[in-house]
C-alpha cells in the first residue's frame, strides 16, 4: 500500500482503479503459497507484538498532552504520512493519536488485539476477528490513519443500516482528527451522492457503491481507464461521476460481500416491454412443466442443476407438437422448460422469496435472510414465479450494465476486509482478491460450551424437540437464540412454540425492520427469539446480569446454512468478550443441504445414516454442506472468469470504435 500511496500525486484529481489482472491456475498457485509463507512467517515471529507495544506506549505517553500539543502533533503526523508514506514510525504515531483522540471524544480506547486487526487491514488483509471484539472501532485505526495520509477510504458494509450507524457514531472521532465523514444510504439524489464521496470516510453498503460504480460507467461510455473516464467527463457534456476512484477499501463482513454475494453479477438494467405473444409462451410453459414427471422426465441436484433426461426430452417434444411456432425449436423448447422446471421444483416460497403485502415477489438473500428489494431474476425465471404463485406478470429487465462483486472489488488499488469467519475461504481470498488471512487473537479466553448434537429423523421430530429444548432452558432464565435457515423453518418452530405457550419473538425476512429492537432484547434473562441467519451479522446481543447468572446466551442451531462459515457466524453470538454461553446443534436428517445434494448414492448413504448414532448424522450433513460449499466455489470462479472476458470484449470494443471515430 505505501509503494501505491508514494504513485498518489502523479494521480491526483483523475479517477484511479487497478487494472483486471488475468486469472490463471499457475497465478493462483503461486499467489496462494506465497501469502501462505507470508502467514506462517507472521505467526512465528514477534515483531508484530513489538509493534503493537510501541504503539499502546506511545499512546500512554500522549495521553495527558494538552490540547494544543496534541494538534500539533497531529499536524506533524499528516504532513509525514503525506510526505514519507505509510513507514513504520508514521504508523505508530497515527495510531497512537487516533488511540488517545477515541478517548478523549468517544470514551473508548482501542485495546492490543484492535491494534493488531488495525494494523492488517492497513497491510491490506482480511482480519477475522470474533464477534463482539470491536471491529468497528479496529477500522477507524486503519481508515483514519489512510485518511490524514491523503487517501480516500470507503468501509463497505453489508446493508445501510449499519453503514450509517457506524458512521454516526465514528463520525465525532474522524471530525476531532481534522477528516470528513459520512454515509451512503439508498434515499440520497446524485448531488447528495458526489458530496458523501467527497468525504475522506465514506461509509457504504456493498450494493449502493457497486450501483454507483454501474451508473459512472454508464455516465462515462463505459470507459475502463481511470484517466480516459476523468477526461471524458471534463471534455464533453457528461454530468460528473459519484465517486472518485476506487483508491482504498475496507470492507466489513468481508466473506459475506467477497464469498456468499459473489455468486450473481451486479446488474443495471431498465424495463422492457412484454407482449401478449411472450406473455403466452410463458404460462404454455409452466403448463407444460406442470407434465413432467421428476426422476421420469427431469432430474434435479445441487451439484448438476435441474436437467431433462432423454425420456423427458422426447416426452417434451411431445406436448409442446400441437403448439407450434417457437417450440418447435428444440434449444429454445428445452431451455424454457428447464426454466419453468426450475420456477416449480428450484425455488420455495418463504425459502428463495416470499410475497409482500402488495403481492410482489420479493427475493430473499440465502445467507443473510434478508429481503433483497429491487432485485429480480433474469431470462424469464421472475415471471414464472409469478405465474406459479398465481400473480401478475411484471414487465422482465434489460441489462445495461453489470459487474461481478470480485471483479468490482479487484479494481480497489488497496483493499482490506475484517470478519469473524475468514478461515474456511481463505484459499479463495488468496486466489481472487491476493488478500492473505490473518487470524486475531480473543482478547478474552472464550468460555462457550457445547451443550449437545442432536440429529433427529425428521424435521416435524426434530421441531418438537426444539420446543421442549426451549422451555427447559428458558424456564431456568438463560435467554435462547434459536437459528434457523429459511423464513418457512422459524415460523413452523414458531407455531410450535406458541403451541406450547412459550413466549417468544421471530426475526425473519419479514420482521426485518425490527431488526435492532428484537436484537436489542434478545440477551434478556428468559427471551426467547427465533432468527434466520440475519441475526449472525452485524449486531452483538448483550446480556443483563440475570441472563449472565443463568449461563449467558445459548445458540440452537436447527438447520445447516449452505456455507458452514454462516453457521459459525451464529454460533459466534454466544459468549461474545469472555461473556458465559453455550451452543447446541438440533438437526433434521432431512435437512434441507441433503435434500440439495442430489444423487441415488448419496441417497444411499442417507438412508444408511438413519440406522447410525448422532455423530455419524451429523457427519453425513456436514458431507452434504462440503459438496454445497466446493460447488458454489466453483460456480464463484466461473463467473470471475466470464465476467473478465466480457469486459475485456467491451473494452477492446471501445478502443476499436475511438480509433476508427
Amino acid at each position: 500500500m505505501s509503494e501505491w500511496l508514494r504513485r498518489q500525486p502523479r494521480i491526483h484529481g483523475l479517477l484511479p482503479e487497478r487494472p483486471l489482472p488475468e486469472l490463471t491456475g499457475l497465478d493462483r498457485w503461486v499467489r496462494a503459497s506465497w501469502l501462505g509463507a507470508r502467514r506462517w512467517l507472521a505467526g512465528v515471529l514477534p515483531r508484530e507484538r513489538r509493534l503493537v507495544a510501541r504503539i499502546g506506549n506511545r499512546a500512554d505517553d500522549l495521553m495527558t498532552a494538552t490540547s494544543g500539543a496534541l494538534a500539533l502533533k497531529l499536524a506533524e503526523t499528516r504532513e509525514g504520512l503525506r510526505l514519507r508514506g505509510l513507514n513504520e514510525a508514521s504508523i505508530v504515531d497515527a495510531f497512537a493519536l487516533v488511540m488517545v483522540t477515541s478517548k478523549r471524544v468517544l470514551g473508548m480506547r482501542h485495546h492490543p488485539t484492535q491494534i493488531r486487526a488495525g494494523l492488517a487491514l492497513l497491510r491490506g488483509r482480511v482480519a477475522e476477528m470474533a464477534t463482539g471484539e470491536g471491529k468497528s472501532l479496529a477500522a477507524t485505526l486503519a481508515a483514519a490513519t489512510a485518511g490524514l495520509a491523503g487517501i480516500p477510504v470507503h468501509i463497505v458494509t453489508v446493508n445501510d443500516y449499519l453503514a450509517e450507524r457506524d458512521a454516526e457514531e465514528m463520525g465525532p472521532l474522524y471530525r476531532a482528527l481534522g477528516l470528513s465523514s459520512a454515509a451512503i444510504v439508498h434515499d440520497l439524489d446524485d448531488v447528495q451522492r458526489r458530496g458523501v464521496y467527497a468525504s475522506d470516510v465514506v461509509y457504504c453498503s456493498n450494493k449502493e457503491l457497486v450501483f454507483d460504480y454501474l451508473k459512472d460507467e454508464l455516465l462515462l461510455d463505459g470507459r475502463q481507464d481511470g484517466s480516459a473516464r476523468q477526461l471524458y467527463s471534463l471534455l464533453t457534456d457528461a454530468a460528473q461521476p459519484r465517486l472518485r476512484g476506487l483508491h482504498y477499501a475496507i470492507v466489513d463482513e468481508a466473506d459475506s460481500v467477497f464469498i456468499d454475494e459473489a455468486r450473481t453479477p451486479l446488474i443495471i438494467s431498465g424495463r422492457e416491454s412484454m407482449d401478449a405473444t411472450e406473455a403466452a409462451l410463458l404460462r404454455e410453459a409452466l403448463d407444460v412443466a406442470r407434465s413432467l414427471r421428476r426422476d421420469d422426465d427431469f432430474e434435479q441436484d445441487e451439484r448438476r442443476g435441474l436437467r431433462l433426461t432423454p425420456s423427458g426430452e422426447a416426452r417434451l417434444r411431445e406436448l409442446t407438437r400441437p403448439l407450434g411456432g417457437l417450440w418447435r425449436n428444440a434449444e429454445y423448447r428445452e431451455g424454457l422448460a428447464v426454466q419453468a422446471l426450475t420456477a416449480l421444483h428450484r425455488f420455495h416460497r418463504d425459502r428463495d422469496y416470499l410475497i409482500d403485502a402488495e403481492e410482489h415477489v420479493q427475493i430473499i438473500d440465502p445467507h443473510t435472510g434478508r429481503i433483497m428489494p429491487g432485485r429480480s431474476w433474469s431470462q424469464g425465471l421472475h415471471q414464472l414465479v409469478e405465474l406459479k404463485e398465481g400473480l401478475p406478470m411484471s414487465k422482465p429487465r434489460e441489462t445495461r450494465a453489470e459487474i461481478s462483486y470480485q471483479n468490482f472489488f479487484r479494481k480497489y488499488c488497496a483493499l482490506a476486509g475484517m470478519t469473524g469467519t475468514a478461515l474456511e475461504v481463505r484459499r479463495e481470498f488468496a486466489d481472487i482478491y491476493g488478500l492473505q488471512c490473518e487470524v486475531i487473537p480473543l482478547l478474552r479466553a472464550s468460555r462457550r460450551r457445547t451443550i449437545c448434537c442432536e440429529v433427529l429423523p425428521d424435521q416435524a421430530a426434530r421441531t418438537e424437540r426444539v420446543a421442549s429444548f426451549v422451555r427447559e432452558r428458558s424456564s431456568q432464565g438463560q435467554p435462547v437464540l434459536v437459528g434457523t435457515g429459511t423464513v418457512a423453518t422459524s415460523e413452523e418452530i414458531s407455531a410450535a412454540l406458541q403451541r406450547a405457550s412459550i413466549p417468544h419473538r421471530v426475526l425473519n425476512a419479514r420482521q426485518d425492520r425490527e431488526e435492532a429492537e428484537i436484537v436489542a432484547t434478545a440477551g434478556q434473562a428468559g427471551a426467547v427469539t427465533i432468527a434466520t441467519s440475519m441475526a449472525g451479522r452485524g449486531t452483538d446481543i448483550k446480556l443483563n446480569n440475570a441472563a449472565s447468572d443463568a449461563g449467558g446466551l445459548c445458540v440452537l442451531i436447527t438447520e445447516l446454512q449452505s456455507a458452514s462459515r454462516v453457521d459459525r457466524q451464529l454460533a459466534g453470538r454466544a459468549a461474545r468478550q469472555g461473556d458465559p454461553g453455550s451452543i447446541g446443534w438440533m438437526l433434521a436428517l432431512d435437512d434441507a443441504v441433503a435434500q440439495r445434494v442430489g444423487g441415488r448414492l448419496r441417497a444411499a448413504i442417507g438412508r444408511i445414516a438413519r440406522l447410525c448414532g448422532d455423530k455419524a448424522r451429523f457427519l453425513w450433513l456436514r458431507h452434504c454442506q462440503q459438496t454445497i460449499e466446493r460447488l458454489h466455489y466453483k460456480q464463484r470462479m466461473a463467473l470471475v472468469r466470464s465476467d473478465t472476458r466480457r469486459r475485456r470484449m467491451l473494452s477492446f470494443s471501445q478502443g476499436r470504435r475511438l480509433q476508427g471515430g
